[in-house]
């Protein structure tokens, strides 16, 4: 069978957003999963226009695994240097560890000026040049979107998998096969790029609440929901509600394999409720076999958790 293949029309953002800060800059806040998803990166606490002396960032939030400062400076048509200054001002003045520039089209010299920061810059700073495209298939009126990576970091796939030591890269590997373990059973779940640590974190729907998987002392493997939103008060009162449903929540996850264990942690800031499995050894001790059926458990609890808890959090009012 013959399929007719049509060409690509690309047009310009102002066909499907007419502002670039009332219209495009809104836009990317609420869906930063599909920037952040292209990028394999996870990011939260997303705030607009935010002060960085006299001047007002785009874009700003968190990268949920390192921490680090994320800023985003967006540009409709062709880089100028009036933006090149902006983005490198808010970049220092947030110390950022993920500076993006977004622009239809990158002028030669400014694509050479990121490369070199990449390449020269501060060595904990990765700079991307990103281009968003509408397109549209033989004149039709239905618009597609995406992003294309004009610049990233040199070895952004393999700095991850640099000089690591042999924990480091066991942590990395065995989350490489659990995210695409949990990406093939989820398919609407935004797939990340782990990093060589013990935990991997994702979005639970609000600014400093997120689902996650990590190795604790024990040694333990727990699917696990976590409240850090830098307000100790908050984060007890998001936990204390989601307790008052704990008989429930118990009743909806009791296939599960383990129990809920719900931690105040009245020591620290954050909350913690977690599904802990133990396991007879550290992870960089265990069979290939042991790490498959970890695998396998950490997707199957998470599934369950994520669709008990998710909602929960997205209904909450606090």
């Amino acid at each position: 069978m013959t399929h007719e293949i049509g060409s690509i029309e690309e047009h310009d953002l102002r066909s499907v957003w007419p502002h670039e800060e009332y219209d495009f800059t809104r836009w990317l806040m609420e869906n930063i999963d599909h920037l952040t998803a292209k990028l394999g990166i996870e990011v939260e606490d997303v705030s607009h226009e935010e002060a960085i002396g006299s001047f007002s960032a785009d874009i700003v939030g968190t990268e949920m695994n390192t921490g680090r400062p994320v800023v985003i400076e967006n540009q409709y048509q062709t880089t100028d240097h009036d933006h090149l200054g902006k983005l490198l001002t808010y970049s220092a003045g947030k110390d950022a560890g993920f500076t993006i520039w977004i622009a239809e089209n990158f002028r030669p010299e400014h694509k050479s000026v990121l490369e070199w920061l990449n390449e020269s810059g501060p060595k904990d700073v990765r700079f991307f040049g990103i281009k968003p495209r509408v397109i549209s298939i033989d004149g039709t009126e239905a618009r597609g979107f995406e992003f294309e990576i004009v610049v990233e970091p040199n070895d952004w796939e393999r700095e991850l998998t640099g000089e690591l030591s042999e924990t480091e890269r066991t942590y990395l590997e065995f989350y490489e096969a659990l995210t695409e373990a949990y990406s093939q059973r989820r398919s609407d779940w935004y797939k990340l790029t782990p990093q060589p640590q013990s935990w991997l974190v994702f979005g639970a729907g609000i600014g400093g609440v997120s689902l996650g998987w990590a190795f604790h002392q024990g040694p333990e493997f727990s699917v696990e929901l976590y409240i850090d939103t830098s307000d100790k008060d908050r984060n007890e009162a998001i936990y204390d509600t989601l307790k008052q449903h704990q008989n429930e929540i118990h009743t909806n996850l009791a296939d599960l394999d383990e129990e809920l264990v719900w931690q105040r942690l009245p020591e620290k800031r954050a909350c913690r409720i977690k599904c802990p499995c133990s396991i007879p050894n550290k992870l960089s001790e265990l069979s290939t076999e042991e790490q498959e059926q970890l695998v396998k458990w950490g997707v199957e609890t998470m599934d369950q958790f994520q669709d008990e808890f998710e909602q929960r959090i997205a209904d909450l009012a606090i």
